[in-house]
């Protein structure tokens, strides 16, 4: 993960991916997804067995923040 100080400067990196430009989102939205049960709770026992809940809470966490579009929801 690379941060900037605007979305212009992430542009004008020579190792920008140009098919990345969905994913690029303020701070304040990365750190509400990775602040949820499924990175909190990694080393807990039922961690596994939970996973159906935590990937749950994920898509809820995504579609809040507007990153809704199929470069967050990949499958393969």
């Amino acid at each position: 993960m690379n941060l900037f100080a605007c979305e212009d400067n992430v542009f004008k990196w020579s190792q920008t991916d140009p098919e990345s430009g969905e994913g690029i989102r303020p701070l304040s939205d990365w750190a509400a997804v990775f602040s949820i049960d499924l990175f909190k709770r990694r080393l807990e026992p039922d961690y596994l067995s939970k996973m159906a809940d935590y990937r749950k809470e994920m898509g809820k966490t995504l579609i809040d923040r507007g990153m809704n579009g199929p470069w967050y929801f990949r499958t393969g």
